[in-house]
């Protein structure tokens, strides 16, 4: 691999070595010359035997082009002037330079060295003599004495000459080691995979390195290789086996393999069979050896090299092999370290390394890097080549290339990237062609379909595309391909026909098609179309436009609007059919040609079509999975779906003119999922069969339907929502599988055979004014698996004791009830965390509740008066976001606020601290993994316990010694708001360092009726990730010091209010809106431990008192009560 020093841009040697030749040449120095080398140690040797006295300038240049002097002392070394002036250059290079210098007493006493005494005092003595040597002896002497008095090597300490030169060799090597991380400049952001990989070449003797071409594989193994090859006795990094092997054979790539570990030059001839290197691999049985295998790519190469050292390598043997193809490894290395891309700081630094040469971009170069870097996606050879080609360039030539790129791809990484794409077969370049242009995000499963249906034995294919790292699969099981790999498969179509599009295989750039369709030049070459119309004008085609196109699999014209510019005035003669996929947003005609024959029609996407009917008569849809007709409007009736036996699911939502659904529809057991949601006009759906897959069936806002007749054995999901159903027939106790039923507003009745369903999970009564909810205890006591209960709006007085039976119970919904209480047994729901009562105008108190709610919803109930003490004593969880709203419960009395307000200040405190730890366990933390706290009641105060309160609208806080700041607490009061008007609106809080700068993130409480408040109230919120933000940039602006506890106090949060009105925005800080006071709370981790006994204190105090209503009258509590700073009393959990 040469010098380890390879990839240092400074030094030419990384040992030079000093030494007496009468003494050592023939002996010790020549054998620790040749251990030097063996360990790819670039050592420089001089092997003149010198007579005269004058150093020569070659010589000194040398020195100073080393890192490390190695000083051999002998016998006789200080009777050479020629090396006393080695040595004083070489303390000269330690000095001026930081040289390592390591000395090395073979057969002398350091003593002698040091005193200049024995030997070497004789050959001062002889010095003296001479006039010319006079003025230089003081400093050879200083020389000897300062080398001396360093750490070095003691030969008399090692009777074992061999062992000496060995641990000499592997202190350089280790000397080395620590040097060259600071000047290998050109390695960028691959601590952690270096890192990874040493922590499983720990564990295991063989580690596959793994990624897409590119992506540092090579250079994660070089690094590693140079950290630790010298600990082993032999090793080799085989670099670039596909190509060695291509070029030279295999049998060539393992005689070079064999000659680096026996470091023999001349051992095996070009002619020897290959069964002779059995016996030189059993010559490896007992050496510990480090071994690369860099850029494999078959089998063959693994088999060949790789299982033949595994079996011969001898104990504590390390190998490395890096690959594209993943599947090559499995079977054959004991672990695997996948090489993801950088990340945005590192690809800018890379990038700037090789544009700028410094660690940043030059000013007026940073946006142009930024956008380098998003095209590169953090490929780092990507990053080299654009910063080498763009260096010393001008801004304009970046603009122009970066656009350039965006196209045309750069010949040297299209070479690259395209190494993976050769070794694929036929079949598995047309499946990745297909997913490069067309598949790119879409759902695995449905892309494996579309693709068998082309005869490409997708799954097998791309599990090929997986393994060579030409896609990947996200968590959400869609396909994802890089950028940069997309745009290789997109330029290898283009070199199909440079000049004539219509003669290539694939068409996606919107340019392109337009010409193409515009000027109808399609040709039998094309096989699939990806059109954005969002992206184009009026479109106007021929009738004929896809005749020629006769193998056309794919077509695709999609928009996010609803209307068509894609125009058809005379018509559509015909279809490819050969197609398998068919997407037409805005379809303009009012059925597809008469001579399409969807035979092979896989999908066929038609939302906002304006289709009357698809076509006359039965037609053969034999490989038809889905239809989405969504929106289209004019759409009168469906065909004859008798043979599609293969059709799983259909879209015809808001197809307003469709008031019948062809029978044969109601009759495909291959159906799961059937939307009719909003066809006004429909107002039956019957079958007589008895369905066997439909899982889903969406009829919501068809308010014309009255007659409902339909069953299936796995039926999962019904929503009736929005209907005109009046009854539900005895037949629904069939649905022994549903798990969610939606029931209308226009039910009157429950059916009894509801309560045979035991499987259901979520069930929403939402608004059903009319329904008589007297057997509601008899539906809870069956459906003891609900996790979601909606009750909203339902003519209900009392929710039925008996619902603490729904253990499993997640959310229960009461808006607008008519229930004066709750019963006691709801604190017994101990999964229950949603509770929602707005607008429950009667309801005068709250119980118990259970410890688990995290969001409680009681805006709006004006007659509730008290409120039993929340409190919740548990270990902190991620993501635990709790949300207490009493908004217009202008009745609660003072120990209910006072519960609530101390409720939500453990609440807050206690998510804070629970991040905290959180923070140690989980090692990838992300904003939505924090805890957060927002409440909301009357009151006209900030609570006390706000250190920082005003009236104004913006408040200075102050954190001095404050080291151990964990975030803060946010408060704001608003009075009634002054117009009777309803608008939204959005509080929010904006920090402002001392220098001016505002923090980027703002702190928001959301969708507030602020305009509708009845009184005074109090808003109090903890928002973990702005503290974070404010925190940060404190620290990065300098404000907050990380040496000392002193934080410059000059921190400045302003509160202010959007108005949401007619459209327009209007942000306003307080003055013209009612905000009466704001307030600022810090939380610091050293208060934890006395706080939360404290809050245990206070709570359990105030649950006495609550069940006294008498001791309550003699000790009144004021709402805002202030906690107490001393006395803290220690309470068992």
């Amino acid at each position: 691999m040469g010098s380890v020093a390879s990839s240092s841009l400074h030094k030419r040697y990384d040992v030079f070595l000093s030494f007496r030749g009468e003494d050592t040449r023939n002996n010790f120095t020549s054998h620790l010359y040749t251990a030097l080398c063996q360990k790819s140690i670039k050592t420089f040797i001089d092997y003149k035997v010198h007579r005269g006295d004058q150093i020569s300038s070659t010589i000194l240049k040398q020195i100073e082009d080393s890192y490390i002097a190695l000083v051999v002392f002998s016998e006789n070394y200080a009777s050479s002037k020629w090396c006393l002036e080695e040595l004083v250059k070489i303390l000269a290079c330690k000095e001026d330079k930081g040289q390592s210098v390591i000395p090395v007493f073979y057969k002398i006493d350091p003593s002698h060295v040091r005193t200049q005494s024995g030997s070497y005092k004789e050959a001062f003595v002889k010095h003296e003599k001479d006039e010319d040597c006079r003025q230089k002896v003081l400093k050879w002497k200083a020389a000897l004495t300062q080398a001396a008095n360093l750490a070095g090597w003691d030969s008399c300490n090692h009777p074992d000459e061999s062992q000496l030169v060995q641990k000499i060799v592997n202190d350089i090597l280790q000397k080395l080691y620590r040097r060259y991380p600071s000047e290998w400049k050109g390695l960028v952001g691959i601590e952690d995979s270096v890192r990874h990989v040493e922590l499983l070449l720990e564990k295991v003797p063989i580690v596959g390195i793994w990624g897409m071409g590119g992506i540092g594989k090579t250079t994660i193994a070089k690094a590693v290789y140079a950290k630790h090859s010298f600990l082993f006795e032999s090793c080799c990094f085989l670099e670039n086996v596909r190509e060695e092997s291509q070029k030279h054979g295999l049998r060539h790539l393992c005689d070079k393999l064999l000659i680096n570990l026996q470091k023999e030059e001349n051992f095996i001839g070009s002619s020897l069979k290959v069964e002779s290197s059995t016996f030189e691999m059993r010559r490896l049985n007992n050496k510990k050896v480090f071994i690369v295998l860099d850029d494999v790519i078959s089998s063959e190469q693994l088999d060949y090299l790789a299982s033949e050292c595994d079996s011969s390598l001898g104990s504590g043997s390390r190998v490395i092999i890096t690959t594209r193809d993943k599947h090559l490894l499995i079977g054959r290395v004991d672990e695997i370290h996948e090489v993801k891309g950088l990340n945005s700081q590192n690809s800018l630094k890379l990038l700037s390394l090789n544009a700028f040469k410094e660690n940043h971009p030059k000013v007026g170069y940073e946006e142009l890097s930024e956008s380098a870097v998003i095209y590169a996606k953090g490929i780092p050879l990507v990053l080299k080549v654009l910063g080498s080609l763009l260096h010393s360039k001008s801004i304009e030539t970046w603009d122009s290339t970066l656009r350039k790129l965006a196209k045309y791809p750069n010949v040297r990484i299209q070479k690259v990237l395209k190494l993976s794409y050769d070794e694929l077969d036929d079949v598995e370049k047309f499946i990745f062609l297909d997913i490069a242009f067309f598949y790119k995000g879409e759902d695995k499963d449905t892309v494996i379909r579309l693709l068998d249906a082309c005869g490409f034995y997708a799954a097998s294919g791309i599990d090929t595309l997986i393994d060579k790292a030409l896609v990947t699969i996200s968590n959400g099981n869609r396909i994802q391909i890089h950028d940069l790999i997309q745009q290789m498969g997109w330029e290898i179509v283009r070199q199909e026909s440079p000049t004539d599009i219509g003669r290539r295989s694939r068409l996606r750039d919107t340019e392109e098609v337009y010409n193409v369709l515009k000027n109808n030049q399609g040709t039998d070459a094309v096989e699939g179309i990806i059109l954005d119309l969002s992206e184009i004008g009026d479109l106007k085609l021929c009738d004929d436009t896809f005749k020629r196109m006769t193998k056309l699999r794919f077509l695709k014209f999609h928009s996010d609007k609803r209307s068509c510019n894609v125009y058809l005035p005379s018509g559509l003669k015909q279809f490819s059919g050969q197609l398998r996929y068919l997407e037409w947003n805005g379809y303009p005609l009012d059925s597809l040609p008469s001579s399409f024959c969807p035979e092979k029609l896989v999908k066929l996407y038609m939302p906002h079509s304006h289709v009357q009917k698809l076509w006359d008569g039965l037609q053969d849809f034999v490989n038809l999975e889905g239809i989405d007709l969504y929106g289209s409007k004019q759409l009168i009736e469906l065909p004859d779906f008798s043979k599609a036996s293969k059709l799983k699911w259909t879209d015809l939502s808001l197809c307003e003119s469709l008031s019948y659904v062809h029978p044969s529809l109601l009759s495909l057991h291959s159906l799961v999922t059937l939307r009719l949601s909003k066809c006004k006009s429909l107002k039956t759906l019957q079958s007589n069969i008895h369905l066997k897959s439909l899982e889903y069936l969406f009829v919501d806002g068809c308010w014309s339907l009255v007659e409902f007749s339909l069953t299936s054995e796995k039926m999962r999901q019904l929503d009736f929502r929005g209907t005109s159903i009046k009854t539900l027939s005895s037949s629904i106790e069939l649905f022994s599988n549903l798990e969610e039923l939606y029931l209308c507003d226009s039910l009157k009745n429950l059916p009894n055979k509801l309560s045979s369903i035991k499987s259901l999970k979520d069930l929403s009564l939402a608004n059903c004014r009319q329904l008589d909810t007297s057997n509601l205890h008899i539906l809870l006591d069956a459906s003891r698996s609900l996790r979601r209960l909606c009750l909203n709006y339902c003519h209900i007085f009392e929710l039925p004791h008996n619902i603490n039976v729904l253990s499993w119970l997640h959310e229960l919904r009461l808006d607008g009830s008519s229930a004066e209480s709750l019963p006691s047994s709801i604190k017994h729901l101990s999964g229950l965390q949603i509770l929602s009562l707005r607008d429950c105008k009667r309801l005068c108190s709250l119980p118990e509740l259970p410890p688990s709610i995290k969001k409680l919803d009681a805006c709006n109930c004006i007659s509730l008066e008290t409120v039993f003490t929340i409190a919740t004593f548990r270990l902190p969880k991620r993501n635990d976001n709790k949300r207490f709203l009493f908004q217009n419960c202008v009745k609660l009395d003072e120990h209910s606020v006072y519960g609530i307000v101390e409720h939500a200040h453990f609440t807050m405190k206690e998510a804070a601290y629970g991040n905290v730890l959180i923070r140690d366990e989980i090692p990838i933390w992300g904003p939505n993994d924090y805890n957060r706290g927002a409440f909301c009641l009357p009151g006209s105060r900030v609570p006390d316990w706000f250190k920082y309160q005003t009236k104004e609208a913006s408040l200075t806080v102050d954190f001095s010694s404050s080291s151990d700041l964990l975030g803060f607490l946010l408060s704001v009061v608003f009075g009634k708001f002054p117009s009777n008007e309803k608008y939204a609106a959005t509080i929010g809080c904006e920090c402002y360092l001392v220098d001016g700068g505002k923090v980027g993130y703002t702190s928001n409480w959301y969708n507030t009726d602020i305009t509708q408040l009845k009184s005074d109230h109090v808003y109090l919120w903890y928002d973990p990730f702005f503290c974070d933000m404010v925190l940060m940039a404190v620290k990065e602006r300098g404000v907050i010091s990380d040496h000392s506890n002193i934080y410059n106090p000059k921190v400045s949060f302003k509160f202010v209010v959007t108005i949401y009105k007619c459209g327009m925005n209007v942000k306003d800080h307080g003055c013209l809106i009612g905000m009466k006071e704001c307030g600022v709370c810090p939380i610091y981790a050293s208060e934890h431990h006395s706080f939360m006994n404290q809050m245990k204190l206070e709570l359990k105090y105030s649950d006495m008192t609550k069940r006294s209503r008498e001791e309550q009258e003699k000790e009144h509590f004021p709402p805002t009560k202030r906690l107490k700073e001393s006395s803290m009393i220690e309470l068992d959990d």
